[in-house]
């Protein structure tokens, strides 16, 4: 009997946590979502963690070639928990890239490139024996 109590005591213990963290992802999808409505930057519902990386799994490259042309010239793009504006159309691009740069806030940088030494501000020391 004491083996019986000791397996439900746990199995109960489980089942708490677990619908704890359904109740938690739940609600941070609900938080989450209404960022983008608000925006309205159309694009798929992503999945939680993964964003759309299924859909690059599925469609490779040619994802972005399928989205656009059914959400238009700009949507959104998860890559993983990452979101992203993706641009389709060669004119917005010149116009995002070049001549609205200064007045588009919060481009992010890769880390790889944020951290290389033509990034750098300051005097930069490194490994290399010149």
């Amino acid at each position: 009997m004491e083996i019986i109590s000791t397996v439900l005591g746990s199995t109960a213990e489980y089942a708490v946590t677990l619908v704890a963290m359904a109740v938690g992802l739940l609600l941070l999808g609900y938080l989450y979502e209404p960022y983008w409505k608000v925006r309205h930057v159309p694009g798929p519902v992503p999945l939680p963690f993964i964003g759309h990386l299924h859909l690059l799994a599925m469609h490779g490259p040619d994802v972005f070639t399928v989205l656009a042309r059914k959400y238009g010239p700009v949507f959104r793009f998860h890559m993983g928990r990452q979101p992203l504006v993706m641009v389709a159309d060669a004119e917005l691009c010149k116009e995002v890239g070049v001549k609205k740069f200064k007045s588009i806030p919060n481009r992010s940088m890769p880390s790889a490139i944020a951290n290389s030494l033509i990034n750098q501000k300051g005097l930069c020391f490194t490994r290399i024996q010149v």
